[in-house]
């Protein structure tokens, strides 16, 4: 009896458009995955390829099917052959998708919890039931990524606190897509910064980007806590001092609060204009130096101060050099001292608050 002709193996496709965000998950509500793990005769077949050169599409090698599955090998470009593809190509293209997956599935979440939000807290507020109005997110990479997928689910409005100096290149770098996304989707975006940020150079060049596509930036003085807003809708700010931990905030109360909070800082800070150091110190150092002074004597301790103007310890003692040059104080006793006695004459001139 004759044997059987082999049958050709299936030839590889092209990775298929992305699926709809409606489709994407399995019965269990996880994920679909192309392929099982690539089991071990698999890896010896493709290994044996990239030793040996591409095999006709009728080959029989063992594993064969699952690699062509997964993409690892694609036909040449008479039909007739399979040949090895890259491992790192077809890594990218899963992890980008199950990201963009994962992605969607967040936004869809965040979507439904929006506007739904209305009939919750009306629920709420008839039946007494409490709801969880706070989701705790641990680590640096998830804060990341939550805080990325909300500020591309923002509908209307994206309201930014970072306090502190300049922020990191990197972080810029990052961040300046996100904002930029925003803006060209008709979405508002006001971010407030610390006074020290104006003498960074990558956070200067950052604000004349952001502000070149419509974006609203200012800076003030006093120190705060970083803070993301969407739309009024959801908040992230740390949950410990290290920002190691945060809270995203979803209850209409609280985030009423942190709103408002953030609304009497925008008002109270001045425009965020990239301008020469020189320039920038006569734009705020004044303010700096005045809540040095107004710190002192409320007599918190150096490295209180310079976390609450934002600056290093290194800076703040040039800033209190400065201070003390220009009163005419010798040593940290005597600017007490001069800083008690300007507080007094300035209640005797008027000029102080009244009661």
């Amino acid at each position: 009896m004759t044997a059987p002709a082999p049958r050709p193996l299936p030839l590889p496709q092209p990775p298929p458009p992305p699926e709809p965000a409606g489709s994407i998950e399995s019965a269990d509500g996880g994920f679909t995955s192309p392929s099982r793990d690539l089991p071990d005769e698999a890896r010896t077949t493709y290994a044996l390829i990239l030793r040996s050169g591409p095999v006709p599409v009728t080959s029989q090698l063992p594993g064969l099917q699952q690699l062509a599955d997964l993409g690892l090998l694609e036909l040449s470009e008479d039909g007739e052959l399979l040949r090895p593809v890259d491992p790192r190509r077809i890594e990218l293209q899963l992890t980008s998708d199950w990201r963009r997956r994962a992605w969607e599935l967040e936004l869809r979440a965040a979507t439904l919890e929006r506007d739904i939000s209305g009939l919750t807290a009306q629920y709420v507020a008839a039946s007494g039931v409490r709801h969880e109005a706070i989701r705790y997110l641990h680590g640096m990479q998830a804060i990341g990524d939550f805080s990325e997928l909300a500020v591309r689910s923002a509908a209307r409005e994206i309201l930014t606190a970072h306090p502190g100096g300049g922020k990191a290149e990197e972080f810029l770098v990052a961040a300046l897509p996100l904002a930029l996304d925003g803006l060209g989707r008709g979405v508002t975006v006001r971010s407030l910064y610390q006074h020290s940020g104006r003498f960074s150079e990558p956070t200067k060049e950052y604000v004349r980007e952001l502000t070149s596509h419509g974006g609203l930036v200012r800076s003030l003085e006093e120190f705060f806590e970083w803070v993301i807003i969407v739309d009024r809708g959801l908040a992230i700010l740390p949950a410990d001092e290290e920002c190691s931990a945060a809270v995203a905030v979803s209850d209409p109360a609280l985030l009423r609060f942190l709103a408002d909070v953030f609304e009497r800082n925008w008002q109270r800070a001045s425009a965020f204009t990239p301008s020469h150091a020189a320039v920038s110190s006569r734009e705020v150092v004044p303010e700096i130096h005045a809540m040095i002074k107004r710190l002192l004597k409320e007599g918190l301790t150096d490295s209180a101060i310079a976390k609450r103007i934002g600056v290093s310890e290194r800076t703040y003692h040039t800033h209190l050099s400065r201070i003390r040059a220009a009163l005419g104080a010798v040593n940290r006793v005597q600017l007490g001292y001069m800083l008690a006695r300007e507080e007094l004459e300035a209640g005797h001139d008027g000029s102080g608050e009244g009661i």
